[in-house]
Parts: structure tokens; C-alpha cells; sequence
């Protein structure tokens, strides 16, 4: 029996141990997955076919079997990863059968730093997911969760009044503007209508008369010109 004293003390360091992950009490037991099912963590693998089809939940293991010496296993981040470099302050599995428990939700990276193998393809990466808790089936991805409708905002069933003139103040007053009057109308002037020219009275006899004489003696004047210079 635990005395009242010894189960105070007890009781941080169980939800220590429950938070860090370490003990950690799991109704269902998890599932070990061999990496590499026959074929083991051994070069010439291709573990990314290897994940398809395969769900990795919080409390399952890893399970690396190599022939011991051979082979290691490094927990890196991504960019060790990527450039298959080996941390410095880390010490590598290497006893041909390392169990690595899942124990936290998210990516985890692999890797073998013995020679060169990383970068001929000896790493795994894969993704941990919760354990179900909807009666043994994983929830969906987000991806195909069920969107609710979103509601069109209404229009305003009425519209804003028109913004009205402010009035005068008091000190201003309205100007007085000059009221054109109408002019007086100016008649047109008249121009003058020209009266028509008298027709000048035919030329009476006596006139007539004389000026014929006068081209008579114009001619005989032409003639004996004339006729003094044939001479």
C-alpha cells in the first residue's frame, strides 16, 4: 500500500512521464513494422515504395534488421537528410536489430551513415500519425472533410438616403444679382428705295440733222486726204 505522502510524490513524476512521451500508457498495443519487410535495412531497397500503403500512428515501432556491423541507423532532421550528413553529436544504432518507438505525431527522417550508402538510397522517411479514437478507423484527411456552406452576405433591403444640401449659416447672406431688363427694340433701318432715272427725250430733228453734216465733213475731209497722197 502507498502511503498519502508516497502518492503525492508519485503523481508528478507519472504525468512527467506521460507528457514526455516516456512510459507511456497505451490502451491498444502498437504494431512493429520491419523496415524493409524481408529484405531488411540493406542497400538496394527502395523504401519510399515501401511506405505506400502503410499507416505509422503514435505508440507503434520501427524496426531496423541488418547484419550488424554492416549497417547503422541515425533519427536525423530534414536537411541531414537531404544531404545525407551524419550529426556529430548523435551516436548511431548499430546492433542489427535497433526497435525505434514512435512515440510524437509528425515526420521522421532515417538514415544510414556508413560509407556512402545514404546517398545510394539507404533512407527512410515517413509520417506518424495519432491513433484513431472513432472505433479503429483513421479520421480522414483534411483534404475530404466535409466544407459547410458558406452563406452569401444579404444586401441591405434598403439604400442610404441621399446625403442632403447643408444649410446657409446665418451670417452668410444670399447675393443679389442684377435682373436684366429687356431692351427696347430697335426698328430697322430703312434703306433708301432708289427712284428710277428719267428716260433721256429722243433727239428732235435739228439735232439729227446737224450731226449728220458733221460726218459729212469728216468724210470729205478723209477723202481729199486721201486723194493728195495718190497724187
Amino acid at each position: 500500500m502507498f502511503s498519502k505522502d508516497d502518492t503525492l510524490v508519485s503523481w508528478p513524476i507519472y504525468l512527467f512521464l506521460v507528457v514526455s512521451g516516456h512510459g507511456r500508457v497505451d490502451p491498444t498495443n502498437g504494431t512493429d513494422h520491419v523496415v524493409g519487410d524481408d529484405q531488411g535495412w540493406n542497400l538496394g531497397v527502395d523504401y519510399s515504395s515501401w511506405t505506400v500503403g502503410k499507416t505509422f500512428f503514435v505508440g507503434d515501432n520501427l524496426v531496423f534488421k541488418y547484419k550488424k556491423g554492416v549497417h547503422n541507423v541515425l533519427d536525423v532532421n530534414v536537411t541531414a537528410f537531404a544531404e545525407c550528413a551524419a550529426p556529430t553529436n548523435q551516436t548511431p544504432l548499430k546492433t542489427g536489430n535497433d526497435i525505434i518507438p514512435l512515440r510524437r505525431p509528425g515526420t521522421r527522417w532515417f538514415i544510414c551513415s556508413i560509407a556512402r550508402h545514404c546517398q545510394s538510397g539507404q533512407k527512410l522517411v515517413i509520417f506518424v500519425d495519432n491513433p484513431p479514437s472513432n472505433g479503429g478507423q483513421a479520421s480522414p484527411p483534411p483534404s475530404s472533410l466535409p466544407l459547410a456552406p458558406i452563406s452569401s452576405p444579404t444586401p441591405p433591403s434598403t439604400s442610404a438616403p441621399p446625403p442632403s444640401a447643408p444649410a446657409p449659416s446665418q451670417n452668410q447672406t444670399t447675393p443679389h444679382l442684377p435682373v436684366p431688363t429687356p431692351s427696347e427694340s430697335i426698328p430697322p433701318s430703312q434703306s433708301p428705295v432708289p427712284s428710277p432715272s428719267p428716260t433721256a427725250p429722243p433727239p428732235s430733228g435739228s439735232a439729227s440733222k446737224a450731226a449728220i453734216s458733221g460726218h459729212l465733213g469728216v468724210l470729205a475731209v478723209a477723202v481729199g486726204a486721201l486723194a493728195g497722197i495718190m497724187t
